[in-house]
């Protein structure tokens, strides 16, 4: 817990979360075009500052909970898996329009920290969801914790070795999504890179 919000403020809450939704979403396609060093490295910043905010509200860091952080985990599915995914994908998509048209700078760099933004933004979100959904769809469910001061605040799965299972799937998966991204983003730049070598007259 960071900022010491409570699960009530949800006016705060919604605000940090639409805020850096808004800015993840809209900063790669100002940064990505504009010439300017200074104005392209401020705006990557805000990116950047904004994927780490809302990571860390999915996360539970800036919620205070008794039971601390639950890594965005939630016996019962957590809805808001869906939007981190979603502005995720949308994230990229300046990216990839920007080496459609050929115009992606560095594009080994920008590969790069697309990877890295991604790891962090979608990869718990993607786990967390196919874990889910696994070993629920397997027949699996959860149970009351042993301790007493938590009660059934606290759960544990009823098939351990299934949950282990879905959650190697789960990781496998959140590994190789972002990463299948970059690589097309990245191929995609090399691609009309070789075209507009092969048109260029002599």
């Amino acid at each position: 817990m960071i900022f010491g919000l409570y699960p009530g403020d949800q006016v705060a809450i919604g605000f940090i979360k639409w805020i850096s939704a808004i800015i993840i979403v809209v900063s790669p396609w100002l940064f990505l075009r504009l010439e300017k060093k200074i104005v392209k490295i401020a705006l990557t910043g805000f990116w950047i500052l904004g994927i780490l905010t809302l990571s860390l509200l999915y996360l539970g860091f800036l919620v205070d909970s008794y039971l601390g952080p639950q890594l965005g985990f939630n016996e019962e599915g957590n809805p808001m898996n869906w939007f981190m995914i979603l502005i995720g994908l949308l994230s990229t998509v300046p990216f990839a329009y920007t080496a459609y048209n050929g115009e992606l700078k560095k594009p080994i760099r920008s590969s790069m920290l697309l990877a890295v933004a991604l790891f962090i933004l979608i990869g718990p979100a993607v786990f967390n969801s196919i874990s889910f959904s696994v070993y629920t769809q397997g027949g699996g469910d959860w149970k009351c914790g042993d301790d007493p001061m938590y009660g059934c605040e606290e759960k544990h799965p009823t098939q351990p070795e299934e949950w282990d299972m879905a959650q190697n799937v789960g990781l496998i998966i959140c590994n190789l999504l972002p990463a299948s991204i970059v690589i097309i983003i990245w191929l995609l730049t090399r691609r009309v890179g070789s075209m507009r070598n092969l048109v260029e007259p002599e």
